[in-house]
């Protein structure tokens, strides 16, 4: 169950890259960004990040047995 927490959170961590190139850098290089999309990517960039982080340590805790040193 830890392992794939944490493949799931690296997943997530991949798609949050993705947003952040498509939602927040293209739009720039081409010119038409608006407020709102800046404020959708980073907003779905954010969430997707810490809920990321978040599986990746669980996956961690629970593969050592929720050591509460980790």
């Amino acid at each position: 169950m830890g392992e794939a927490l944490k493949e799931f959170g690296k997943h997530l961590l991949n798609l949050a890259l993705a947003i952040a190139i498509y939602l927040l850098i293209q739009p720039f290089l081409k010119g038409d960004y608006s407020f709102k999309l800046i404020l959708v990517g980073i907003t779905f960039y954010l969430a997707l990040i810490i809920l990321g982080i978040g599986l990746i340590n669980l996956g961690n805790k629970l593969e050592k047995g929720g050591d509460k040193d980790a």
